[in-house]
């Protein structure tokens, strides 16, 4: 498993609802992107990167986390919002 796949298998573990990856890799093996759920619908910009990152640095070692770029959280209605723009 890839560390993408590894940081979504992270993710999908702490129960967000419905959600959806855009997450690449970069030629020289970082990592960033999207994370879109309804889970994060209400919650404050600092609360739905908690989410994530409690999980994340509980599971991945300091390497891998290094490698994440960062990965920005979004409803789907800021989604497609942003799509639009």
């Amino acid at each position: 498993m890839d560390i993408k796949e590894e940081i979504e298998s992270i993710l999908t573990q702490i129960g967000l609802k419905d959600p959806e990856f855009e997450i690449e890799m970069t030629s020289t093996g970082r990592i960033g992107g999207f994370v879109i759920s309804e889970s994060f619908m209400g919650k404050s910009h600092i609360d739905r990167q908690n989410m994530l990152w409690d999980k994340l640095d509980r599971i991945l070692d300091e390497d891998k986390r290094a490698k994440i770029i960062g990965l920005l959280t979004m409803t789907p209605v800021e989604a497609e919002e942003a799509d639009a723009a």
